[in-house]
């Protein structure tokens, strides 16, 4: 078992442009052995790393989810350079698994560019988060957020125990600590009982919010590890956050799965060891499809990157009345 996110998220190569994960994927949020978006992003994001010049940082990894990935297998990637420039450089990565029948599936494509630190600066600013939230010292973490809602009979222990093994894999290999003002903490990601109030209740769905600090439990060391860190992060709670600002729980959609990723990393500076702040908030859904984001920023107040995401959402159907 890995014990750290680097070491999860690790590939080796058996051929040129080939590589293949390490480790079998994690699943998460999920009772099926589907592996978590965010695993996969990060073994294709490393992947294409190791292909890839020194010096050249990570600015952008943009894709799609073909089909879901299993966790009794290790993922394949096929890497293909489209360009190498002094400055530039773009990656291709198709990824799969082999499936019962010996045949290999695709499961993600990935289009990574990377960029080398330019000399020099004319901008630089940030949007803020929306609201202000509460400092990460006057947070509770994950665990104590979970017999928080117990204690106030939000939930039953059945409910926190099922929560802490749905999300465990996040908790292995990062700190995190759940904003008081967002709608996940105070509804224990939609878990909590149904009707549970909200401080944001009075809110459209468009402007609500979820937040949380988080940190790598273990300490990461060059670009290329807090890049595929960020990558395995960045994929949490998308699919799945519109029903929980909508007041709704996980088990009330037939389907919810991300079907498009588009990560923007704006600095070469990011710095997982330290608190990063993480805001989420949806922005439209119609036709059996959601689009969400989620933005980073650093201690300084500095945003370090951005996802986006469009995700399937379909409503569980009605049987037709039996006369």
């Amino acid at each position: 078992m890995a014990s750290t996110i680097t070491d999860l998220v690790s590939v080796r190569q058996t051929a040129p442009s080939l590589f293949e994960s390490v480790h079998n994927p994690g699943k998460m949020g999920n009772m099926a052995d589907v592996a978590y978006g965010g695993n996969t992003l990060a073994v294709a994001v490393n992947a294409a790393l190791q292909t890839t010049p020194f010096g050249f940082f990570l600015y952008s990894a943009v894709g799609n989810y073909l089909g879901p990935a299993f966790t009794d297998r290790q993922l394949q990637c096929a890497v293909r350079e489209v360009r190498t420039t002094k400055t530039f450089a773009t990656r291709h990565v198709e990824m799969s698994q082999v499936q019962k029948d010996g045949k290999r599936r695709l499961c993600l494509f990935l289009s990574a560019d990377f960029q080398t630190a330019e000399p020099a600066t004319l901008l630089t600013y940030s949007r803020p988060p929306r609201m202000v939230y509460s400092a990460v010292e006057d947070c509770l973490s994950v665990d104590e957020n979970r017999q928080s809602i117990l204690e106030h009979g939000l939930a039953s222990q059945q409910v926190v125990q099922m929560h802490k093994v749905l999300f465990g894999l996040s908790e292995r290999f990062f700190d995190r600590r759940p904003c008081p003002e967002g709608i996940i903490t105070q509804t224990l990601t939609g878990m909590a009982k149904k009707g549970t109030p909200t401080t944001q209740d009075h809110l459209p769905l468009t402007s609500k919010t979820s937040s949380d600090y988080f940190r790598s439990k273990h300490p990461l060391g060059t670009p290329a590890q807090h890049a595929t860190a960020l990558a395995f992060v960045m994929d949490m709670g998308t699919s799945f956050l519109p029903l929980v600002h909508n007041g709704q729980s996980l088990d009330e959609a037939a389907a919810q799965s991300s079907l498009d990723f588009a990560l923007r990393i704006f600095t070469n500076d990011v710095d997982l060891n330290a608190w990063s702040l993480r805001e989420m908030s949806t922005v439209t859904g119609g036709d059996g499809r959601t689009y969400t984001e989620m933005q980073v920023w650093n201690s300084d107040g500095k945003m370090l990157c951005n996802m986006t995401q469009q995700s399937i959402l379909r409503p569980k159907m009605r049987k037709a009345a039996k006369i």
